[in-house]
């Protein structure tokens, strides 16, 4: 598509409510004003509101996803604790062998 056929179309200034003027004495009511109305400026929030708000809907989500775990049964939760704590201790063994013979192997060529 050429550049001259992407033209945007113009640009319209905003609309600004107009204020009705008050009646005037005679009773005769004047021609509209074109001062514009004055706004409220917006409340800032504090930027934790938005924290506040999600904080709900954020303990729902951790409770839904919670009960979507396949819990393991007790008898699991003790026979995986044993495993864990016989590979630990077979691991801190062999890295303990390792610290003696590295620990000799030093003490014999330098010592």
């Amino acid at each position: 598509m050429a550049r001259s056929a992407r033209r945007r179309a113009p640009q319209r200034a905003p609309r600004t409510p107009v204020r009705p003027a008050a009646p005037a004495a005679d009773g005769a009511v004047p021609a509209r004003s074109a001062a514009p109305i004055a706004r409220p400026q917006p409340r800032r929030r504090s930027p934790f509101a938005a924290l506040a708000r999600l904080q709900p809907r954020f303990v729902a989500d951790i409770v839904a996803e919670l009960r979507k775990v396949t819990w393991p049964s007790a008898s699991d939760t003790r026979y995986l604790t044993m495993v864990v704590a016989i590979v630990a201790i077979a691991v801190g063994a062999i890295l303990g062998a390792f610290d003696l013979l590295f620990g000799w192997i030093i003490e014999q060529l330098f010592f």
